[in-house]
């Protein structure tokens, strides 16, 4: 509807009005104060009462650019509305001169509404065509998706629209310069960089993945095959991520004695490997290989635990035996008269395992702490022999041997009986022994010197070693003691 249509509009609802004063007949109206006896003349206007503001009129121009886009449509209806407002405001508030003059601000706040009306029906009819022209647009960014409503007709403005901005490492579909109609469908792929290290080989990467995991699948690996600095399905971020990626190898490692465990492992050296099983070496540990040697399929690697500990014990001392002869006792008998006391020293050892087990032990000191007491021991003087002339009785029989019989039968019982037979050695003593056997029991000079007494001891010494067999007279050993 053009500006001429709303005045026509406006000039026949003012024609079928009622007259506000009916009881007048005034050709253009009564006072709307109600005041009477105005004349006609009272009511006679000037061409310039009749003038609209020019603010006002070009507000309500039906030529004002209907085509423009919706934001300039906006403004202009914000500022077309103001102008309205403000010539009303200054029409209303304009001085009365004299009581005709008190009509027109009526008159003119009819035309003020008329020319409003005229400019609510351009910015209608500019509305309902940028509705039609509106879009519906969904926008994928990274899986994540949102709509928009938009006035553009190409990919770049809606994403435009929807405050998106592309980088040249991003991927877009369709392209940027696109066409876009009502329920399209716009995809964007972020680019990522990926500072990525494989084997030590450095190379940067853009890429649109969203996960190390998937990038890697991109760049044609198997993420499985490699040992990776940040978990597989940690997220890219846009500011970029740099991962290492070390090929998986199979080792077998032994620890400490125990048995190989097969191992896999991104280490690159025998010194990598172990930091990434958590193994910290002591300074005596060994490792074979070398820390330095390259891992490689099918390795084997043992590491040896060495521990070097210094343990400190409290031993206790001997205690040491104090004799004293006692002419009361049997001669061969003791008895301790009073017990000593033990002391102890400190022993420090430094001893050494292996994976666990002691090899080596090596005393680094000994420190007295206190000395021991001996014990009071009481020695027998007192003869229990039974010297009968020149035979003696010893009344004994330990080791369940009848030894008066066996010297009676030997000896007769004579301390220094000699026996000298033809072809043999000769033989001496209680018991006749020859010299070298003698002196296999400890025995020195000639046994018929020697006491009784020592006669005896060195004749036990054999038994235990021999038995009777040395003995001819072996079978008197069972028989009654003698004398």
């Amino acid at each position: 509807m053009g500006l001429p249509d709303v005045q026509k509009a406006a000039a026949n609802h003012i024609s079928r009005s009622p007259l506000p004063c009916p009881e007048t007949d005034n050709t253009i109206g009564c006072d709307v104060n109600n005041r009477r006896n105005v004349s006609d003349a009272d009511f006679k206007q000037s061409s310039s009462d009749l003038e609209v503001p020019e603010q006002v009129v070009d507000a309500a121009d039906p030529a004002a650019d209907i085509d423009a886009d919706m934001s300039t449509a906006a403004d202009s209806t914000t500022d077309s509305i103001a102008a309205v407002a403000t010539a009303a405001q200054t029409h209303t508030d304009a001085p009365v001169q004299h009581r005709a003059a008190a009509l027109r601000p009526g008159l003119r706040r009819k035309v003020v509404l008329v020319a409003a009306a005229a400019t609510i029906g351009v910015l209608a009819i500019g509305g309902g065509t940028a509705a039609a022209m509106a879009k519906h647009v969904t926008i994928t960014v990274d899986g994540e998706q949102s709509e928009i409503t938009t006035l553009a007709g190409s990919v770049s403005g809606a994403l435009s629209s929807a405050g998106l901005t592309i980088s040249e490492h991003d991927v877009l579909a369709p392209a940027a310069d696109a066409q876009i109609g009502d329920g399209g469908q716009i995809a964007l792929e972020r680019g990522r960089l990926l500072s990525l290290t494989i084997n030590g080989q450095l190379r940067d990467v853009w890429t649109t993945a969203d996960t190390v995991d998937q990038a890697l699948v991109q760049l044609g690996q198997d993420p499985a095959a490699f040992e990776l600095s940040a978990d597989r399905s940690r997220e890219i971020p846009l500011a970029g991520l740099a991962v290492t990626a070390n090929a998986l190898r199979s080792v077998s490692l032994s620890v400490g004695g125990a048995a190989a465990a097969p191992v896999q492992t991104g280490a690159g050296t025998v010194a990598d490997l172990l930091a990434d099983q958590g193994i910290t070496l002591a300074p005596t540990d060994t490792v074979e290989p070398a820390l330095t040697t390259p891992v490689t399929d099918g390795l084997p690697v043992t590491v040896t635990t060495v521990a070097v500990n210094t343990v400190t014990e409290t031993v206790a001392l001997p205690v040491p035996d104090q004799q004293v002869d006692d002419p009361a006792l049997d001669k061969g008998t003791t008895a301790v008269a009073v017990a000593g006391t033990a002391g102890a020293q400190q022993v420090v050892t430094q001893v050494t395992t292996t994976n666990g087990v002691e090899t080596a032990r090596q005393e680094v000191s000994r420190t007295t702490i206190t000395e021991s007491t001996p014990n009071q021991v009481c020695v027998g003087s007192k003869s229990t022999l039974d010297v009968q002339g020149n035979r003696v009785f010893f009344h004994d029989t330990e080791f369940g041997v009848n030894w008066d019989g066996l010297a009676y039968c030997e000896s007769t019982n004579n301390p220094h009986a000699v026996y000298n037979p033809s072809g043999y050695p000769s033989t001496y003593g209680l018991f006749q022994f020859d010299l070298p056997t003698w002196a296999s029991v400890g025995g020195s000079g000639n046994p018929g010197d020697a006491t009784p007494e020592e006669q005896l001891l060195r004749a036990k010494l054999l038994y235990q070693s021999r038995g009777l067999e040395p003995w001819l007279c072996g079978y008197a050993a069972s028989g009654p003691p003698a004398g």
